[in-house]
């Protein structure tokens, strides 16, 4: 789990900053939704207002110059002031701040706003009726819905990359799981790739150098194993030990042989075996596999024919 912790502790500020701004863009969104709704809704009321005020036109004593009319302004603020109760106690927004002239009572106009002056046709003259439309609230532009959305959405963007993490390494182990390891098999000198039950057996000169050689390799990572060199003590003293080894197991043994000689013979047989071994994915024998000399004559004496690929976690040995 270490890699999924390593996963939340590196994103960790990337989430932060994606959650902030996941909050900005929602509440903009929701700030300009409310906007347009408050909008709609104060021209709705402005205009159902305005309706009832056309009505009682003919009832109200607003001045009138050319009949002659003298207004009764009283009477016109009570009006005022029963239609700006009216919409308090229905939470309408919308104020009456003029009719004809005359003020309406008792308006507090120091909150954000715009007049809006309407025309309205009366008998004989032209009356203006001015409504005061309030900016929206606030505590309407803002809401904890945005943010909750916000961390909503990084919470379920957190446990899609975990997810993903998990299920990248749960695939990487399958996949480290599948790979061709070379098993060595000391008890019955054998060679196999852990994926098939294909077991090449080798004699016992090859087996126990192409053992030795594989250690060898193992702890000199950059050895100069030439044809025109002899071969290192250290490579000989390896393969005598598994030739030991091998007695030890119960192998028939004859004589010792000598490793020093025929190491083209012994590297073909090897070849050999490994070609054998990965016979259906031979692109996967290379770490394995003792590189052939190039050219001819003395130029391909002084290859190497050491296991530079080789790693420990590719090999398997049995009977060891």
């Amino acid at each position: 789990m270490s890699g999924l912790n390593k996963l939340v502790a590196d994103n960790r500020l990337t989430l932060g900053l994606f959650i902030l701004a996941s909050y900005m863009v929602f509440q903009t969104l929701y700030f300009l939704a409310a906007r347009s709704a408050h909008q709609q809704y104060t021209q709705t009321v402005a205009q159902a207002l305005e309706k009832r005020i056309a009505l009682d036109l003919p009832w109200l004593r607003l001045p009138n110059d050319i009949m002659n009319k003298v207004a009764d302004e009283q009477a016109v603020q009570r009006y005022l002031a029963e239609l700006n109760q009216q919409a308090e106690a229905r939470q309408q927004p919308v104020r009456v701040l003029n009719l004809a002239g005359i003020n309406a009572p008792q308006i507090l106009h120091n909150q954000p706003g715009i007049e809006v002056t309407h025309q309205m046709q009366a008998p004989g003259q032209m009356l203006a009726l001015t409504l005061f439309h309030p900016a929206l609230p606030l505590s309407q532009a803002l809401s904890v819905v945005p943010l909750l959305a916000a961390l909503l959405l990084g919470f379920l963007i957190r446990q899609r990359l975990v997810a993903v993490e998990e299920q990248s390494q749960h695939q990487h182990a399958e996949h480290g799981n599948n790979l061709p390891k070379l098993i060595i098999d000391l008890r019955n000198r054998t060679l196999s790739n852990g994926l098939d039950e294909r077991q090449i057996q080798l004699s016992n000169k090859p087996f126990c150098f192409y053992v030795a050689l594989l250690e060898y390799c193992l702890h000199n990572q950059n050895a100069a194993l030439n044809h025109n060199k002899n071969i290192p003590s250290e490579l000989l003293e390896l393969a005598n030990r598994y030739f030991s080894r091998l007695m030890e197991l119960g192998h028939t043994i004859r004589k010792r042989p000598d490793f020093s000689t025929n190491l083209d013979k012994m590297l073909s047989e090897i070849r050999a075996a490994l070609d054998d071994v990965f016979r259906d994915a031979p692109e996967l024998k290379a770490p394995f596999y003792p590189p052939k000399a190039q050219g001819e004559g003395s130029r391909s004496k002084l290859h190497n024919y050491a296991l530079e690929e080789i790693r420990q976690a590719e090999l398997e040995f049995i009977g060891k």
